[in-house]
C-alpha cells in the first residue's frame, strides 16, 4: 500500500491529521493538536512513512474499539427506542 492511500485512510477517521516532527527529530501524526501516538501509547517514529503507517494501525485499533465497545449495544438500543417512539408519534398525529 502506498503512502497516499495510507494518508487518505487515516484522514478519513481523523480529518486534518498531519505529520509533525518533534524536537528530538522523531515524527508523529497530530489530529486536533493531539498526538495520536500518545492516545494509543505508541512511540514516535524515525520517518514520516513509519508515522503514517503507525497512524493507520491506530485507526484499525480505533475502529475495533468502537465496534466492540460494550456500551455500543446499549446506545444503539436507546436510539432504536427513540426512533420507534418518534414514528409512533407521527402515526398517531396523522390518524386524526
Amino acid at each position: 500500500m502506498n503512502l497516499e492511500s495510507i494518508k487518505n485512510r487515516v484522514q478519513r477517521y481523523f480529518p486534518g491529521a498531519m505529520a509533525i516532527e518533534s524536537i528530538a527529530g522523531k515524527y508523529h501524526i497530530e489530529h486536533d493538536d493531539c498526538n495520536l501516538n500518545d492516545i494509543f501509547l505508541f512511540d514516535d517514529c524515525d520517518s514520516i512513512e513509519d508515522a503514517w503507517k503507525l497512524a493507520w494501525e491506530s485507526t484499525k485499533i480505533y475502529q475495533n474499539i468502537n465496534r466492540t465497545h460494550p456500551l455500543k449495544k446499549l446506545i444503539s438500543q436507546d436510539i432504536k427506542l427513540k426512533n420507534s417512539e418518534r414514528i409512533t408519534n407521527r402515526i398517531q398525529r396523522h390518524e386524526y
